[in-house]
């Protein structure tokens, strides 16, 4: 997974030079708040395979937020831990990606990977391992109810 061809909350899709071009101008353009980055991935079994869809959210704290997203087929259902295996993967994925181009912007904000699982309901036996995997890492991950951009934004879209 790669961050190309992202796309604006209003479905302007992007290059991957715009995007870290629109990331890097938001922060830029107010430096009195502090900013987090947030990578999320969320998806759902259709009739004829899964559809996928990963967010990039930039939040300024306390005074809003943008996203980016990216939607994405497999083209075979997948049961429960296949998908929130491949969600975390593709998670991970864009967030090595995308941070290797922000650190080159010099830029101050946190960045943590949101994993769209919680401790109530089927996916708690799989948190260990995915949280451990991200961390492995070097990334900060939150899970459920504190990873919005996997749990909200990006189900949203779906």
């Amino acid at each position: 997974m790669k961050i190309e061809g992202f796309k604006t909350a209003k479905g302007q899709k992007l290059t991957k030079e715009r995007l870290i071009e629109e990331i890097r101008d938001f922060i830029l353009k107010d430096n009195r708040y502090q900013y987090k980055v947030l990578v999320g991935t969320d998806s759902e079994n259709y009739e004829k395979g899964v559809e996928f869809i990963s967010v990039i959210v930039i939040h300024r704290i306390g005074q809003g937020a943008r996203y980016f997203w990216k939607r994405f087929y497999s083209n075979k259902k997948e049961d429960l831990y296949s998908r929130l295996w491949k969600e975390a993967l593709f998670s991970l994925d864009i967030s090595k990606e995308l941070l290797k181009f922000l650190v080159k912007e010099r830029l101050n904000f946190q960045f943590e990977v949101h994993l769209d699982l919680g401790t109530n309901g089927k996916s708690k036996s799989v948190i260990k391992e995915l949280v451990n995997l991200i961390k492995g890492h070097g990334f900060d991950v939150k899970i459920k109810p504190e990873s919005y951009a996997a749990s909200k934004i990006a189900d949203h879209l779906l």
